[in-house]
């Protein structure tokens, strides 16, 4: 089909789904929401070349639809691609250049909001002839030559800017597998998707999905030179939030009667209780607690318009050698969203948030720490007494007002971290004497030890006959 060919269609299908622009032009939005599955009833031919050559048909659509007259300097925005459509972050190469794919994750980190030049127009000293040139580059491009023959410098007239933003999107860590270490990729919005209404889907530690052109980035060299390699990011038509609950998981009728059976059972406590870490002989009660804590409690809304969180923060504290680091381990690999770090390499950022310098758009990005990414989630910190008493002291706010403060350089914000902490630590001479009070061997302030809610010491006291099951257990 010729160019007039699809651009006649595609104001066919906006003619007939004028509700569709009249609602959008109505309400004052700079964008259009298309299912894309509407396309494809339309017309499959032309919802299929979407897919194949998509920067040019999404040119073609906007083109389309604001010829109608029914709405003025508005793009489409589109849904529901194709599951074929959707990649993970790791799974994405350079075959994928240009494709119109869809990838699901978390904003591990989102940048200020800049102007970016999209047209620059210059004059010709010669002959007065304007020049336009399109700026698709990191670099800001000049004409070198006019229709006239002249060569050499041109003046600017005028330059046209888009809002530009850039999100550094993780993987979730619920699809990873073994010891995967999450992917990311960089991804560029622009227009009214930086909008202010569109602060909250881009919020460091939200779960979304982004629908866009997978692009290649250049990498520049110290010299100001460009390597042979480059990277990979996106270039984002929609932005969409995805839920972080458990209410996203597919249960299906046999789940749910396998459930329901389960839950029936006299011994279903015990039963669970004992799903908790099987490798490790013992600790019934600290498998219950960590089985309640997988549950969670109810988050309260009180009279004064104030929450008092449901969450159960659990700390673990005991002599080497007593399985703490294996029961944070496999709650850390077996919880739907869970995140685990070591006290050693933990710090205040990598706990909460921090602001970075973005070398992209040369502003500053909100990086979310591990507390914000885990939200709705578990965190299990491992080794916490080996954490800066500084970096432990960031961790206040989000233990107990479930959220994340922060004032740095240009940016103020506040992002959830409604997400319950399982911590383990060693005692303060590194195992427990049994001459002395155990609270007094704690080496964790008590500003920080009263926002657990469960406290269980764990002591390596020889005896035989508890030794010998231990051993016949492993």
């Amino acid at each position: 089909m010729q160019t007039e060919d699809l651009i006649l269609e595609a104001k066919q299908f906006f003619e007939a789904n004028k509700s569709l622009v009249g609602k959008a032009s109505k309400a004052g939005a700079k964008s259009i929401i298309v299912d894309f599955t509407s396309l494809v009833d339309f017309n499959p031919d032309f919802a299929e070349m979407l897919l194949q050559k998509p920067e040019d048909m999404l040119r073609i659509l906007d083109l389309a639809l604001n010829e109608t007259g029914l709405i003025k300097d508005a793009q489409v925005r589109l849904i529901n691609l194709p599951e074929m459509q959707h990649i993970r972050i790791r799974d994405i190469r350079s075959r994928h250049l240009g494709n119109f794919i869809y990838i699901e994750g978390l904003v591990r980190q989102a940048s200020d909001v800049r102007p970016q030049v999209i047209s620059a127009r210059f004059e010709c000293p010669a002959c007065g002839s304007t020049i336009s040139v399109l700026q698709t580059e990191k670099q800001f491009r000049e004409p070198t030559r006019c229709s006239c023959g002249r060569k050499g410098k041109f003046k600017l007239v005028s330059k046209e800017f888009v809002d530009a933003q850039r999100l550094v999107i993780e993987e979730s860590p619920e699809i990873l597998e073994g010891g995967e270490q999450p992917r990311r990729i960089n991804v560029f919005l622009k227009g009214d998707l930086v909008e202010p209404k569109m602060e909250r889907r881009t919020t460091p530690g939200s779960r979304v999905q982004i629908i866009g052109i997978v692009k290649e980035e250049p990498i520049t060299l110290k010299g100001g030179g460009k390597m042979t390699r480059f990277d990979l990011s996106m270039e984002a038509n929609n932005i969409i939030p995805l839920e972080e609950t458990y209410e996203e998981f597919d249960i299906t009728e046999e789940d749910e009667k396998k459930i329901k059976e389960f839950a029936k059972q006299k011994d279903v406590y015990e039963k669970l209780r004992d799903m908790i870490a099987p490798t490790i002989f013992g600790y019934e009660e600290i498998k219950e607690a960590l089985a309640l804590q997988l549950f969670g409690g109810i988050r309260k809304r009180k009279r004064d318009k104030t929450f008092s969180r449901g969450d159960i923060h659990i700390l673990l504290v005991g002599d080497p050698g007593t399985g703490k680091s294996v029961l944070l381990q496999f709650i850390a690999k077996n919880a739907p969203k869970a995140r685990y770090v070591a006290g050693k390499a933990a710090t205040s950022a990598g706990l909460t948030a921090t602001v970075v310098k973005d070398e992209f758009l040369k502003g500053w990005s909100l990086e979310a720490g591990a507390l914000v990414l885990a939200n709705l989630g578990i965190l299990c910190i491992d080794e916490l007494e080996k954490m800066d008493p500084q970096d432990r002291a960031a961790a206040h706010e989000a233990l107990e007002q479930q959220q994340v403060t922060i004032s740095k350089a240009t940016i103020q914000a506040t992002l959830r971290a409604e997400t319950t902490v399982l911590a383990a630590a060693n005692p303060k001479l590194g195992r427990f004497y049994p001459r002395e009070p155990v609270p007094d061997q704690i080496n964790i302030p008590p500003t920080l030890i009263n926002r657990f809610d469960l406290i269980f010491p764990l002591r390596d006291i020889p005896q035989k006959g508890l030794d010998e099951a231990i051993a016949a257990h492993v």
